[in-house]
């Protein structure tokens, strides 16, 4: 039903700050910028093998009210929202809980149209559903952070979440298990090569987007040119995960968790 993780948003009060930013996270520069007069946004898409991550921003003239009411609780910015891409139309019509949006997005080289709907998980994030007219702009991957390994949700309702991923929309629940040394639940639901990783801990309060995970062919390399950039990231150590090396980035102006994950 799923066919991908398809959009990973974050909000940002000041575009060209971010860019630079995560330009040189990724070092790459975005495959593409679009804006959306009528929803009233502007973004910058980075392409990875396996999703695509958007920097989104208000118009100069036309403000969108989710933008604004989250960049009012989080006037740095951070984790927005994601969204699926649906297989095909007949399922979107399926699954979708309320009326769709019909999206325009503008770029240089053509103008991307697909259906959008809000899913309603919580009111800390977006999560949608979107299904697209005609295939979305895809080029060379050049950055060294190829895909995304997983992101991270935290909710105190794992059931809930079950019931909307694994139930309502036919995402494969590949790990469920509880954690003894912190009393929580984990839940790993694979989608499209990606992983959304599920932390149920129990904490009062809606559910919260928490972060990000990238793969790295070479960590040591990875890190090694992010010191360069001034980014802060931490020693290469042994993941969780058999066979995997981590380090843990920390951005100045975003709080995003995030990590890098090499597969040995």
């Amino acid at each position: 039903m799923i066919k991908s993780l398809d959009r990973i948003s974050i909000a940002t009060s000041d575009l060209e700050r971010s860019k630079k930013t995560f330009s040189d996270f990724f070092d790459s520069s975005p495959a593409f910028e679009a804006i959306e007069e009528n929803l009233g946004y502007k973004s910058l898409i980075y392409n990875f093998e396996n999703t695509q991550l958007e920097l989104i921003s208000h118009l100069e003239k036309k403000e969108n009210s989710e933008l604004t009411n989250y960049l009012i609780k989080n006037p740095n910015g951070g984790l927005f929202g994601f969204s699926l891409q649906s297989e095909n139309k007949e399922m979107f019509e399926q699954i979708k809980k309320s009326p769709s949006v019909e999206v325009e997005e503008i770029t240089e080289e053509k103008k991307i149209t697909f259906l959008s709907n809000d899913l309603k998980q919580s009111k800390n994030f977006k999560l949608s559903l979107n299904h697209y007219d005609s295939p979305s702009i895809k080029k060379n991957i050049d950055s060294d952070l190829f895909a995304l390994d997983h992101l991270v949700i935290t909710t105190n309702n794992g059931e809930n979440i079950v019931n909307l991923y694994k139930e309502k929309l036919g995402i494969r629940l590949a790990l469920d298990q509880m954690v003894e040394e912190w009393g929580g639940r984990m839940l790993f639901f694979r989608t499209g090569q990606a992983t959304i990783e599920v932390i149920d801990n129990k904490v009062p309060g809606e559910d919260n987007f928490w972060g990000l995970a990238w793969k790295t062919k070479n960590i040591k390399k990875t890190c090694e040119r992010l010191a360069k950039k001034n980014i802060n990231v931490s020693e290469v150590r042994k993941g969780r995960k058999k066979d995997t090396l981590v380090a843990t980035v920390k951005f100045d102006e975003i709080k995003i968790p995030t990590l890098l994950v090499e597969h040995l």
